[in-house]
């Protein structure tokens, strides 16, 4: 069990000691992103802005356009939102290498109800020309995704939820950018997730097994560019489709996964699951998730309907 913000900072400690034009920048939320340690190690690459996304976001494109590889680190909601226009014209639309990381994505931060839950991110990031779209679902991702998006030139935004998780995919797992994974073979039904939502995707899949409903899991760590093939194929093998997510309906793997079906001519039984056309509140974030039926009974009930239909 490991904290994906923990595991994915000290793989940036480490991997900086030899990429030098790291530079990590942080609006006063270091504590909860982990980016102090960063600044501990290395205080001449590290930039404190106080409470200022923006002037953040903008200063990451100046440095990025000294050769920088730059990591611009705060919320989700702050970094989609507050920050929007200077990440789409001063970061995606001249092609910064600006990494801006989205921590405590979907209702991560629960107890911090809907101004910090982030429901929206991946519709608005993902609508942003040159810029590539990634979650990270587990430690072994949080691990990898450092070197895949410092190799990367160009506008990265990674989404991460600060959770405490064991690793679904093996240590020797090829993590590439663009790449869609099956973790979980199965004939019955297709499961769809990212981020840690893929934790629930498998523990349904667990459920579903005892009843001799055998679903496959995918993963998808790239929403964009997306991997239409993964999901493709599973979906003419499985005949049915389970999207889970913690965000809106609106924008994103539903909407990424109905658009895929919907220009490849697949018709198939398809549920998605996420955060209706609501705002959230405060609590504990798995109730939450069970109050707003994106938890791993949600992904088994779905999947039992779907598989159960005519």
């Amino acid at each position: 069990m490991e904290n994906l913000r923990d595991v994915f900072m000290n793989e940036l400690i480490a991997y900086a000691a030899k990429e030098k034009r790291i530079v990590v920048l942080d609006p006063d939320v270091g504590e909860a992103t982990r980016t102090w340690n960063f600044g501990e190690r290395y205080p001449d690459r590290f930039y404190e802005f106080g409470i200022a996304e923006q002037n953040t976001f903008g200063v990451a494109s100046g440095l990025a356009s000294t050769g920088c590889i730059v990591f611009a680190s705060t919320f989700a909601v702050f970094t989609s939102m507050r920050a929007a226009e200077m990440v789409r014209t001063s970061i995606c639309y001249p092609k910064r290498n600006v990494k801006m990381i989205g921590g405590y994505a979907g209702i991560s931060n629960g107890k911090d109800g809907a101004t910090h839950q982030s429901l929206e991110d991946i519709a608005i990031m993902r609508s942003f020309a040159n810029l590539v779209v990634l979650a990270v679902s587990d430690p072994v991702i949080a691990r990898k995704v450092v070197a895949a998006v410092c190799e990367y030139v160009g506008p990265v935004y990674l989404r991460m939820e600060y959770e405490t998780l064991p690793p679904v995919h093996p240590e020797s797992m090829d993590f590439q950018i663009g790449k869609g994974y099956v973790v979980r073979k199965g004939k019955h039904v297709t499961v769809a997730s990212y981020g840690t939502a893929l934790h629930r995707g498998m523990a349904a899949a667990a459920t579903l097994q005892e009843e001799g409903i055998e679903a496959e899991v995918l993963d998808f760590p790239t929403l964009k560019p997306f991997d239409k093939d993964t999901l493709l194929k599973s979906v003419d093998k499985t005949g049915a489709l389970v999207t889970l997510e913690d965000h809106n309906l609106i924008g994103g793997l539903k909407s990424i996964a109905g658009e895929c079906l919907l220009e490849a001519g697949v018709r198939t039984k398809y549920r998605g699951l996420g955060i209706a056309d609501l705002y959230t509140e405060s609590g504990k974030t798995e109730e939450l998730r069970s109050l707003y039926g994106i938890d791993a009974a949600a992904v088994a009930g779905a999947a039992r309907e779907l598989v159960g239909a005519n």
